[in-house]
C-alpha cells in the first residue's frame, strides 16, 4: 500500500513539472490597423505587424509596447491580457504555483493607427 501512494506521489509532481511548463507562455500575434508598423516590447523589435511572438503569463509580466510608423503617430501602451483558465484550474486543484501563471497576455493585441497630421 505504501508503495502505491510513493508511486502515485512521483507520478503527481512529475505530471505537474511537465504540464506546469506548458502554459506558462502564449504566442501573442500584434496587429495594427495599417499592416506594416514596427512592433517594439521593452525596447526590443519583434518584427513588423502582423507579428507574433511568446510571452510569459506571470502576474507580475507589465511589457510596454512600442509601435511606430512613417506618416502615424508613435503607440505606447501595454498588452490586454487576461485570466488562464487552464492555470486557473490546475493551480486551484493540484498545484498552487500555476497561480502565479493565471493572468497573462491575451492571444491578439490590436492597435488603432493615428496619422501624425490629425
Amino acid at each position: 500500500m505504501k508503495a502505491r501512494i510513493i508511486a502515485f506521489s512521483l507520478l503527481l509532481v512529475l505530471m505537474v513539472f511537465l504540464f506546469s511548463g506548458c502554459v506558462t507562455n502564449t504566442n501573442v500575434r500584434f496587429e495594427t490597423s495599417e499592416p506594416g508598423a514596427m512592433v517594439m516590447i521593452d525596447g526590443e523589435s519583434i518584427g513588423t505587424t502582423p507579428a507574433q511572438v511568446q510571452m510569459s503569463n506571470a502576474i507580475w509580466e507589465d511589457p510596454d509596447v512600442l509601435i511606430k510608423m512613417e506618416g502615424y503617430k508613435d503607440v505606447r501602451a501595454g498588452v490586454d491580457k487576461e485570466v488562464k483558465g487552464v492555470n486557473l484550474i490546475f493551480g486551484l486543484i493540484l498545484w498552487w504555483p500555476s497561480l502565479l501563471w493565471v493572468y497573462g497576455p491575451e492571444a491578439n493585441q490590436y492597435y488603432e493607427l493615428i496619422p501624425a497630421q490629425q
